[in-house]
């Protein structure tokens, strides 16, 4: 076999196995985000089942987010039925100590109220977020439309709930440590006005100052 030969042997080999690493690199964040998203929706069903959740608001939003999370876990069962039954069962996640961590936080249903409850939904649906981000990029490298058409489908449904999680907080807090209602009413609204300021384009797009 002359040079010439063994030189696109090899650069057909190659090819193949960095084609075969991002298709194992797509399945990976698929199984990642199905797990994860799984135990979001399971919390989330306990919390809104739990007596401290009271709060017209919260319970309103506990709704949203568990219509979210079942439709999103179908939508990705769907995906690695596609990608073979191996997937869910063979293939380990790269990330899945974090996965776990977050998992853990939000598996039981908290005993110092819906505040924190709602945190640690924040918190879980912000690594859900970044993770549809990711997801979407590998899609995108793996020239798999319809995936990347999902991820930003549900990335987009998260970004709404995510927002709107930081909305409520202010308020459920505010009534829990404030007995007068009026108060509550009055500290939650100061409160929300305040932070969601945070979040205006003006300041989100602000260049960073580095010290």
């Amino acid at each position: 076999m002359c040079y010439r030969d063994k030189l696109e042997v090899n650069t057909n080999k190659d090819s193949t196995i960095m084609s075969t690493t991002k298709k194992d690199n797509l399945k990976t964040y698929t199984s990642d985000l199905h797990s994860l998203e799984r135990h979001f929706m399971n919390a989330v069903k306990r919390q809104k089942t739990s007596d401290k959740s009271t709060d017209k608001r919260a319970v309103e939003l506990l709704n949203e987010l568990d219509k979210m999370a079942s439709s999103h876990v179908q939508k990705l069962e769907a995906e690695l039925e596609q990608m073979g039954d191996e997937t869910k069962s063979k293939i380990k996640s790269k990330i899945a100590s974090f996965t776990g961590s977050v998992a853990g936080m939000i598996d039981t249903v908290r005993d110092d109220g819906l505040s924190k409850m709602l945190r640690d939904d924040y918190a879980a649906l912000s690594m859900i977020t970044i993770g549809y981000t990711m997801l979407h990029t590998h899609a995108l490298s793996n020239e798999n439309e319809r995936l990347a058409d999902i991820s930003k489908s549900h990335l987009e449904d998260c970004t709404i709930l995510i927002t709107e999680i930081s909305k409520v907080i202010p308020m459920v807090t505010a009534y829990e440590i404030n007995s007068d209602t009026d108060r509550a009413e009055e500290i939650g609204a100061m409160a929300l006005e305040n932070t969601q300021r945070a979040w205006k384009p003006e300041h989100v797009n602000s260049e960073p100052v580095i010290a």
